[in-house]
């Protein structure tokens, strides 16, 4: 989804609303203080770096063939492609995995704390988080 079909400025994916309590001394009804924003590069940069710290990760892979575009899915940037609605992510990561490790505990691994991350460090859910080990190095 980009910017222009979420209503949002470009690169921005998250607004959510933040009210504080009312005052203790104050009849008055909780205060709006605004608008949070969230831009795309940051999730893209949190899950990153989520990924690269899963031992048995070499790297995102970087290069990666046209065919989830012809599935329908966003084509992936630096190894990630993100689909956001509201504070819901879809993420499909492809890795690149070192030699002599168990890709499929590297991958649930790899789910486990990048699912961690967006839901800790973004404040947001993942509806999903698909991984694909592009290759091994």
């Amino acid at each position: 989804m980009t910017a222009a079909q979420n209503g949002l400025p470009n690169g921005q994916v998250n607004a959510r609303q933040v009210e504080t309590p009312p005052l203790a001394d104050s009849a008055s009804a909780a205060q709006n203080l605004g608008s949070i924003r969230i831009a795309r590069r940051v999730l893209r940069t949190v899950i990153e770096e989520a990924a690269l710290s899963v031992p048995g990760v070499a790297r995102l892979a970087m290069n990666v063939s046209q065919w989830p575009h012809l599935i329908g899915r966003s084509l992936p940037l630096h190894g990630v492609a993100l689909v956001v609605h509201e504070d819901i992510v879809s993420i499909d990561l492809y890795l690149i995995a070192e030699p002599d490790v168990n890709l499929v505990g590297v991958g649930e691994a790899v789910q486990e704390a990048v699912g961690q991350a967006v839901d800790h460090i973004l404040g947001m859910h993942a509806s999903e988080i698909n991984v694909y080990i592009q290759d091994v190095a």
